[in-house]
């Protein structure tokens, strides 16, 4: 599905901005910006589309959604609820205006942080309560006040980066593999390179890395946190969504097997694991979701 290219309403006298919308719904379409954006809902509950996943949101929740990433919040009202949304977001560009301050020597650990944030996450249920307050202290302060709390904002943020929730499905996945270890590394470029031929092998994979099998299988999950078979599912299902969203041309037995499945079985049970719903459920409510 196509998304329409937004510009968020600049302002040349400061380097953030921050935005408080109180509207009977959510922007309705599929969108997306240069900025990257915080959005905070304060009053609402619905279906956040973003690229090829859904997450359901309610009020309190927050999210960090990158730089040009396609996404729509759709609202869902009960029949005796006003039909009223509330939320505020920050906009910023980390390479334009604001970009000196990150390139400071003390600030690379946050520049890295904004730099692998790209594909964005929903802050972890554990600090969205901190991080909202923060939210509301930040609407009301000016200069360089306002930018000296932005910046704590992203540091606790930072800090508890491996509590959030990725948003995008097999982009954002833990990776914590060394530079000096070039087998892992091979060996992941090989998976990516062929996960969606359905012949791919732990065999083969394991030979690229120069390990046996069970040697490979242990080292790749204390160097990325989680198994081979999780990182290979989450990356055909990651495939099969933009398959499903891209085209009408694809059933489901043929995305399966484009997306390197070699059974409907096996591609329907793994799907709904990763996505909570099956093939057909998922391509509804995305497109119930994304249009108007």
């Amino acid at each position: 599905m196509k998304s329409l290219q937004f510009s968020v309403p600049a302002n040349t006298s400061k380097s953030i901005r921050i935005q408080e919308d109180i509207m009977t719904n959510f922007y309705p379409y599929f969108h997306r910006h240069d900025e990257t954006q915080i959005m905070w809902i304060v009053k609402g509950h619905g279906t956040l589309a973003i690229e090829q996943s859904l997450f359901n949101f309610e009020a309190g929740d927050i999210f960090y959604l990158g730089s040009n990433q396609s996404h729509v919040f759709k609202a869902d009202f009960n029949k005796d609820e006003k039909h009223k949304v509330h939320s505020v977001s920050i906009f910023f560009d980390p390479y334009k205006k604001i970009a000196g301050v990150f390139d400071l020597p003390e600030f690379e650990e946050l520049k890295n942080f904004i730099t692998h944030s790209e594909f964005g996450f929903q802050v972890s249920h554990e600090l969205k309560a901190k991080i909202g307050n923060e939210i509301t202290e930040l609407q009301k302060l000016m200069g360089i006040d306002q930018i000296i709390n932005f910046v704590k904002i992203l540091s606790h943020l930072m800090q508890n980066r491996h509590l959030h929730i990725p948003l995008s499905t097999g982009k954002n996945l833990p990776s914590h593999i060394s530079d000096n270890d070039k087998r892992i590394i091979n060996a992941q470029n090989y998976i990516k390179k062929n996960f969606a031929e359905n012949k791919l092998t732990l065999d083969n994979v394991a030979k690229e890395a120069c390990m046996t099998p069970q040697a490979f299988c242990r080292s790749f999950k204390k160097r990325t946190g989680i198994t081979y078979i999780e990182y290979l599912n989450d990356l055909r299902v990651q495939r099969a969504c933009k398959l499903l969203t891209s085209s009408n041309m694809y059933n489901i037995s043929s995305v399966a097997f484009n997306s390197g499945f070699n059974s409907l079985t096996n591609f329907n049970r793994v799907f709904r694991m990763i996505m909570k719903y099956s093939p057909k459920e998922y391509l509804k409510r995305y497109k119930e979701t994304i249009m108007d």
